[in-house]
């Protein structure tokens, strides 16, 4: 995913977590908010108890690889993705339906549906 596509202030975390729009499963949380910039931005966040570094970082990749599939897709939001533990248990397809699903979730949040 190329850099721009990146939330990377914290202070610009914080306002999307602010607006309390959010999705969930029990895998994900996604909060999200308008963006003013012709494309979306997305941050990821998975919290230490989660495991080590490596696994850290590997869940990350992944989750950062699936979003790069579905950037075409996503409206023009700052979109923060919250990891939860349950999420270790996924294969790649089950992570990416998840995600998928969330996504259109936000959608038809969105569009009042």
């Amino acid at each position: 995913m190329k850099k721009k596509y990146r939330l990377k202030k914290s202070h610009d975390i914080e306002k999307v977590v602010k607006s309390k729009k959010s999705v969930g499963n029990k895998y994900y949380a996604i909060y999200y908010m308008p963006n003013e910039l012709p494309y979306p931005q997305i941050a990821i966040s998975i919290s230490r108890k989660f495991g080590n570094a490596v696994k850290r970082n590997y869940h990350k990749r992944v989750v950062r690889e699936i979003m790069r599939e579905f950037l075409k897709e996503i409206p023009n939001y700052a979109i923060l993705i919250v990891v939860k533990k349950m999420a270790e248990e996924l294969s790649f397809q089950e992570k990416k339906e998840q995600i998928w699903q969330l996504l259109k979730k936000l959608s038809k949040q969105e569009k009042g549906v």
